[in-house]
């Protein structure tokens, strides 16, 4: 019960403002063929031509770039046509039907190609009652083209606007990072996640675009330069940390720091260079201040103070380029979407699509001698509303069922006070522009609105009264409970089964990030960092996957080692920023991060062949106790070259202090996954 009323209460949250423009634009594609067929005489023809723009608008992607969601769309279109013929010529033999579209289903949920519009739209064709021809499936594509065509009308004029809103976003994002360097540990966590969202949003956003251009105005340049002021801004965090433990006066930094973070964000909003030179100007100043500290602060202190300096240097030209590239804008060439198709493939398994294949037959098998309108809403819940894991479809199917009940109510109530196809046309205006804006921040919301506005849609000549109201509603439940029972029994397992690769792929990916600093090759950590972040996030995604499987429980100690993989990172990104301009390191520096890299890649072949991990030998002992005393390396050291390398040792942490942590945080996710 307490897992209900905490899905209702997170389902019923608002945490982004709806687009309420992109809502007005659904609503009118969706009620104008509606009223045009309700003044022509013809409501049937224009119900099924917006049934035809609701299923399109369905499957739209908002917010993506004009070129992906045009893709899309062009594909949605003709499925949703065939869908629907496939449905109608099915409903001549009810129990081929339930076979035939319980496998549309299955292939629905594979493949994302096809995706849920045309399932919908087969079922619709079953129960719709019409004769099989072609003249309701060209209706219902002339919906869809009316949608496509308001949906993609501005085009020409907004082709950038989603590359520069993502490029927007994640300037801002990073703008929010330099703002955390102070806040606490679990605050910072969450604002470099957020940062990490960003810059990867920003990413696919040009990847959509195809762009090769070169210049200084090309889009990968910006989200470069983004990249780069993440990577600093981690480093600085940490080296600011170091400073205040050495007791360091700041010397000027937050203020220089803030100043540079208000120039970012001024220039990710207002596309503003104004800013800048006061950025610029402290960062100068602080620089000027560390400079006249030599001869009062130790040794110690000034190397630090040294480090944040160059630190603050480069953020300080980055935000300068990010500056100017907004203010002159972005340029890609324009270029038409290119219509692709990709081999179907069952990569990742079929278990769910089989869930939901069988599911869905049997939920048609009940209600096949009940071969009218009402049995549709039963087959849409279990279809809507079966997720991949147990817990994600307890928690559709309860705000499906909430929403259900909350909009069917309202819906018959406006409709019994006003009753009418006026009216019918104007609840339905309203309900598409609530329903399509606040889907894209509440399923819940989304779930109120969309209920009754398809169950107008199909039944646009049937008074939505309080029988077929109420009707409608206990078909739902029957389909939440069918959908629950699905999940619960039909392999509700599997995820414990693919954690160990993911292990695997988790060490691998960083011991190929800290060996990019073995090699010095520091322009290609931004893409290995991202790859080892790759890796923990589907590690993460899939331990959140395992705990909402029935009587599944993540081990607390993967869950520790994504963690301290995130502080791997963190302790790479500095030494990187340690490292960056300054001479060749020692023999002893690239053996600690050999030793490191190898001790990873051996612990990830030992979970893979499921055996007990190495023994730490001499050098991974010391390894370990490198954050507290250095000078032990030496002293296990044997004889031979490899004495000589510990000899070194000491040199190499002098010169670099992050190896320490960098050590012991790698040491740690490698006792995490083999506990």
């Amino acid at each position: 019960m307490r897992g209900a009323f905490a899905a209702l209460r997170d389902g019923f949250s608002l945490p982004a403002r709806p687009p309420w423009s992109y809502g007005v634009l659904c609503g009118t594609a969706v009620a104008l063929p509606l009223g045009l067929g309700a003044l022509a005489g013809a409501p049937h023809v224009g119900a099924i031509v917006a049934l035809g723009a609701y299923y399109t608008a369905f499957g739209d992607t908002y917010g993506q770039p004009y070129g992906e969601r045009a893709k899309t769309l062009f594909r949605a279109v003709p499925l949703v046509m065939l869908g629907f013929w496939v449905g109608a010529v099915l409903a001549l033999s009810p129990w081929v039907a339930v076979a035939g579209i319980g496998l549309v289903a299955a292939m629905g949920a594979q493949w994302k190609v096809i995706g849920t519009p045309p399932v919908l739209a087969a079922i619709s064709g079953f129960y719709a009652g019409l004769p099989p021809g072609l003249g309701p499936a060209l209706q219902m594509g002339l919906g869809g083209v009316l949608f496509c065509a308001l949906a993609l009308a501005l085009w020409p004029l907004r082709r950038l606007h989603p590359l520069k809103r993502a490029l927007s976003q994640a300037a801002a994002a990073m703008a929010d990072m330099l703002d955390g360097l102070a806040v606490p540990e679990e605050e910072w966590t969450e604002l470099r996640e957020e940062g990490s969202r960003a810059l990867e949003a920003a990413t696919t956003a040009i990847a959509a675009f195809n762009s090769s251009e070169e210049s200084d105005r090309s889009p990968d340049r910006y989200a470069d330069t983004l990249a780069r002021i993440f990577h600093e801004s981690v480093a600085l965090r940490s080296l600011r940390a170091q400073t205040i433990e050495a007791g360091v006066e700041q010397q000027g930094l937050d203020e220089a720091v803030g100043k540079l973070s208000r120039a970012l964000r001024e220039s990710a909003e207002q596309e503003s260079v104004v800013a800048v030179p006061g950025a610029l100007a402290a960062v100068a100043d602080f620089a000027e201040r560390v400079t006249a500290l030599r001869g009062r602060a130790s040794p110690v202190q000034m190397a630090l103070l040294g480090q944040v300096r160059r630190c603050m240097d480069r953020i300080a030209v980055a935000v300068r380029s990010v500056a100017l590239r907004s203010s002159e804008g972005v340029r890609v060439p324009a270029r038409l979407p290119q219509l692709t198709w990709r081999t179907p493939s069952f990569e990742g398994g079929i278990a769910h699509a089989a869930r939901v294949g069988v599911a869905v037959a049997v939920s048609m098998a009940l209600l096949v001698n009940v071969h009218d309108h009402f049995g549709r809403w039963m087959v849409f819940t279990v279809l809507i509303g079966l997720r991949p894991t147990y817990g994600d479809t307890f928690d559709r199917v309860v705000l499906r069922v909430a929403g259900t009940i909350v909009g069917s109510t309202a819906a018959a109530f406006l409709l019994a006070a006003v009753p009418g196809q006026g009216t019918l046309v104007a609840v339905v205006w309203i309900f598409a522009m609530l329903g399509f804006a606040l889907r894209e921040v509440s399923y819940a919301y989304w779930s109120t609105f969309a209920t009754p506005l398809a169950l107008m849609l199909m039944d646009f000549s049937i008074q939505l009264n309080w029988n077929a109201a109420g009707a409608r509603v206990a078909l739902t439940v029957a389909g939440g409970v069918l959908a629950v029972l699905a999940a619960r029994l039909l392999w509700p397992r599997g995820e414990a089964g693919k954690v160990c690769d993911l292990v695997v792929d988790l060490l691998r990916e960083h011991a190929r990030m800290v060996r990019t600093l073995v090699d010095r090759d520091l322009d290609r950590l931004p893409d290995r960092t991202e790859a080892a972040g790759q890796a923990a996030e589907k590690l993460s995604e899939s331990l959140d996957t395992l705990e909402k499987e029935p009587g599944g429980q993540a081990p607390e100690e993967l869950r520790q080692a994504v963690t301290d993989a995130r502080r791997l990172r963190d302790d790479t990104i500095l030494l990187a920023a340690v490292m960056r301009g300054a001479p060749e390191g020692t023999d002893a520096t690239v053996a600690i991060l050999d030793a490191v890299a190898d001790r990873m890649e051996a612990v990830a072949e030992a979970v893979r062949q499921d055996k007990a991990p190495p023994e730490a030998d001499e050098l991974d002992a010391g390894l370990a106790d490198m954050a507290s005393r250095v000078d032990t390396l030496v002293e296990e050291a044997e004889g031979g070259q490899a004495a000589s390398v510990r000899r070194e040792l000491r040199h190499a942490v002098a010169a670099h202090p992050a190896l320490r942590t960098l050590t012991a945080d790698a040491l740690r996710l490698t006792d995490d996954v083999t506990r």
